[in-house]
């Protein structure tokens, strides 16, 4: 697909939220930078592409991972404000983010210094720790589910990304439900 095929393209409204431009692309779906046009604030918007959407099981576990992540509150785990259906394309609305994945930084630099290990391990085990508490398995952490943020400062905020294959136990339900079965 080329950026031309892009159904969404800069200026284009999704609901309400405008397209600036697309920063990534997987075999699943797309992620965009955008703006609520109402708060003025820039999202990243992730979307399923077409084919995939029509799957009822990828778009019930591209769902889930909005739900999981809807849940959690915690300054490790990247923020998830909205998900739904919209005009039959699915989608998550997350906190936009800049920095770099973890699996970027180890192709660059290879090994880490232990040092810099933990600094980037720790703040995601107490993200898991958190997402256990609620009662959700991540279940497909790897590098290129920890992204390495930028704050305000400077400063690097490891987060934990996508919760697309979770588990997530209903309580109320009696049993666990999962986003891949």
């Amino acid at each position: 697909e080329t950026e031309s095929e892009d159904p969404l393209q800069p200026g284009a409204m999704f609901g309400r939220y405008a397209i600036v431009r697309r920063i990534g692309k997987g075999g699943m779906g797309a992620v965009y930078e955008a703006t609520h046009v109402d708060l003025q604030k820039r999202v990243a918007l992730k979307t399923l592409h077409p084919e995939s959407a029509r799957d009822a099981t990828i778009r019930a576990r591209f769902l889930q991972e909005g739900k999981a992540a809807s849940r959690l509150r915690h300054p490790h785990v990247v923020d998830v404000s909205d998900f739904g259906v919209q005009g039959g394309n699915a989608y998550l609305v997350m906190e936009y983010l800049e920095g770099e994945g973890l699996d970027a930084l180890l192709e660059r630099d290879g090994a880490l210094e232990v040092e810099r290990i933990a600094e980037i391990l720790l703040p995601i085990c107490s993200a898991v720790s958190a997402a256990h508490r609620e009662g959700i398995v991540h279940r497909d952490l790897k590098p290129e589910n920890v992204f390495l943020a930028r704050n305000a400062l400077g400063q690097t905020l490891p987060k934990v990304l996508d919760f697309g294959i979770s588990k997530l136990d209903d309580p109320a339900s009696g049993f666990a439900r999962t986003g891949s079965s």
